[in-house]
């Protein structure tokens, strides 16, 4: 795949990754792309040096342009690895270049290769000139490092928006209405809930400094560039940024012989009932992205434990984790489960969600061994209940959303 014009002047010239399939430890089953963009002026500018075995690839897109020696500027968005892994290869190919990161990339560029280059530091709303175009720099930091910036065309109305906007997808299609804007959309908001979810507070920020801009193209760092549907991108950014809860309901269960997982199943069909959109996910199959992506806009989550040695089956208790990733406790947790001879799983499933901060429905559903006719019923029942609950809640629910 060789360089693709993006605009008068403009250019992706990144590299695809076909056989990535973990990212942070998010699912990455379409693979990636580590994008970089070279604006060509008077001056040439390069933005970010993909990772450090793409850097061959890199550098024979920027031939299909310019010589690599003509490169006067090479600006780092954000310092990460994927970022900024071939900068020795390009720098070595443009010897009088000017490496250029925010304050705080400097440092951590120094820590992460050594009195290796001279690097100019740039603030918010500094800005280069390439002659006809024009670069300008805006500070967006824990996005999702302290280091994070975007940089800004507005000649040509690109923002090149690092990591924010962007999805994992490996695909020979530069543009997200060539790969089909509905299938990105749905990548870009697992993105969103793994990497930035977290960082709500200073996304608000960077979305409040963009907002005034004419943007004709998103380029972020990884995935597909935005041109038609950026509408669509930035008001579900929008309604990411601010939580706004979803009618859905997310099951997250595990089961050893089957009792919780028709517990489970049965909850869904009482869920649905309440007026809930449901999806359930046994945790000893189910990929913790695909669950966090599907749980962090859903008004309640529903957790299910059958009792193992008078406490929490460690498959359920381990997955707890994940859940803390979006760093939201606006959400609504109920919790259930099957028991033997002792009980113990949901009442200590209770008091853990609670020490994290969740607010906990205070009634758990326990049920011994399986679920018979009448138990079903209960389930279902319950399902309803918390669906009632759920929507009752819903005027807590934007408490901490960008906290």
């Amino acid at each position: 795949m060789g360089a693709v014009k993006m605009a008068e002047g403009i250019w992706w010239v990144g590299a695809i990754d076909w056989e990535l399939r973990g990212f942070h430890g998010l699912a990455t089953p379409e693979g990636s792309t580590y994008n970089s963009y070279l604006v060509v002026g008077d001056k040439v500018a390069l933005i970010d040096a993909v990772k450090t075995d793409a850097g061959a690839t890199l550098l024979r897109n920027v031939s299909e342009i310019v010589d690599p020696a003509r490169i006067d500027y090479v600006i780092s968005n954000h310092s990460e690895p994927d970022h900024s892994g071939a900068l020795a290869q390009v720098l070595e190919a443009a010897p009088d270049a000017r490496l250029l990161a925010s304050k705080e990339g400097v440092k951590r560029l120094g820590d992460m290769f050594p009195s290796q280059w001279e690097i100019e530091a740039v603030g918010d709303g500094d800005r280069i000139s390439l002659g006809n175009l024009s670069l300008h720099f805006i500070n967006t930091p824990l996005l999702h490092w302290p280091e994070t910036m975007m940089t800004w065309c507005p000649e040509r109305g690109v923002l090149f928006s690092c990591d924010p906007y962007g999805a994992h997808i490996a695909t020979t299609e530069r543009f997200a209405d060539e790969v089909g804007i509905d299938y990105v959309l749905a990548y870009t908001r697992t993105y969103f809930a793994y990497l930035i979810a977290a960082y709500r507070s200073a996304m608000k920020k960077a979305a409040s400094k963009t907002a005034s801009l004419d943007i004709k193209m998103i380029a972020p760092s990884h995935g597909p560039i935005w041109r038609d549907g950026l509408k669509l991108l930035l008001e579900e950014y929008r309604r990411w940024i601010e939580l706004e809860l979803e009618d859905r309901a997310t099951i997250i269960y595990g089961s050893m012989w089957g009792g919780t997982r028709k517990m489970a199943e049965a909850i869904a069909e009482g869920l649905k009932d309440g007026g809930l959109d449901v999806r359930a996910f046994n945790v000893e199959l189910a990929d913790p992205s695909d669950v966090i992506a599907e749980s962090f806009l859903s008004r309640v989550v529903l957790i299910g434990s059958p009792t193992f040695e008078s406490g929490v089956y460690p498959p359920v208790e381990a997955f707890i984790p994940w859940l803390r990733i979006p760093r939201d406790k606006s959400r609504q947790v109920a919790v259930f489960g099957s028991f033997g001879w002792s009980g113990g799983a949901a009442r200590r499933l209770q008091d853990i969600l609670r020490s994290e901060g969740y607010r906990v429905n205070d009634e758990p559903l326990t049920i011994r061994f399986f679920p018979d006719a009448d138990a079903v019923g209960h389930c279902r029942e319950y399902g309803r209940r918390i669906a009632e609950w759920s929507q009752g809640e819903r005027g807590e629910e934007a408490k901490t959303a960008a906290e």
